[in-house]
């Protein structure tokens, strides 16, 4: 199984979505997988013009000039795509949803039924649906805000030309990076290199995994905010200096 990971974080592989994003691969490679990771921050993706070259004029080429055209092609070649993104306005980051608009030439244009959905039929065949994964992190305290992210894939994957295998979701994501508490939840990033054995050799994750990967990572909220209130109060003061990132 070839696997394209798609790292949507503005900060790389500094962030707290890398974790998990890495390992899931971890997991993936150890079952058999091959994979390559795209951070997106490194790349130049134009937005969308809605001027529906790539259907009408050239098909299949966009009219910009720029890295998406490889991409595309890596989209072409791999049986699972991992799309990891922090939670931005409870959806992707800006960086994914261009990345996600400008796949728009590897459709065609018409508009097909399949059962009770409608899609654009792929431009170009595959002997089986392609796999998706979805792999998110947000700061907030609880699961409950990545509802609309979640549904987003679960209808971006609807026709029977792609097949939503998991989601891992983390809420209290900067938990996984701070130093004082990385231990206490390696147990989560463990959860999340599981998921990806099960996904290659099973095709999905289990229900044992999935129960750990909906465990919350904060049980005193409170508490949790406080900190990161503090935190922030801090920074704000410039008691701590807040470094940016190119």
């Amino acid at each position: 199984m070839q696997i394209l990971a798609v790292n949507g974080s503005p900060r790389g592989a500094a962030g707290n979505t890398e974790q998990l994003l890495r390992a899931f691969l971890k997991g993936a490679g150890e079952a058999g997988a091959q994979s390559e990771t795209v951070y997106l921050k490194d790349k130049t993706i134009k937005h969308c013009r809605g001027c529906y070259t790539c259907w009408g004029v050239t098909p299949g080429v966009c009219v910009h000039k720029d890295d998406m055209a490889e991409l595309l092609e890596k989209l072409r070649c791999s049986d699972m795509i991992v799309y990891a993104t922090p939670l931005y306005v409870y959806t992707v980051s800006g960086l994914m949803k261009d990345f996600m608009d400008r796949r728009i030439p590897l459709a065609l244009p018409h508009i097909k039924k399949y059962g009770d959905q409608y899609a654009h039929p792929r431009r170009y065949e595959r002997e089986a649906p392609q796999k998706t994964m979805l792999i998110s992190n947000c700061g907030f305290p609880s699961r409950q805000y990545f509802s609309g992210l979640l549904e987003t894939f679960r209808i971006m994957c609807s026709s029977p030309h792609n097949e939503l295998v998991g989601a891992i979701m983390c809420s209290a994501g900067p938990m996984l990076t701070i130093p004082p508490f990385k231990d206490k939840f390696k147990w989560y990033l463990d959860a999340c290199e599981t998921a990806g054995k099960e996904v290659v050799k099973e095709g999905c994750i289990s229900v044992q995994t999935q129960a750990e990967l909906e465990r919350e990572l904060i049980t005193d909220v409170d508490q949790f905010m406080s900190m990161i209130n503090k935190m922030w109060d801090k920074t704000l003061s410039g008691e701590i200096r807040f470094e940016p990132r190119p």
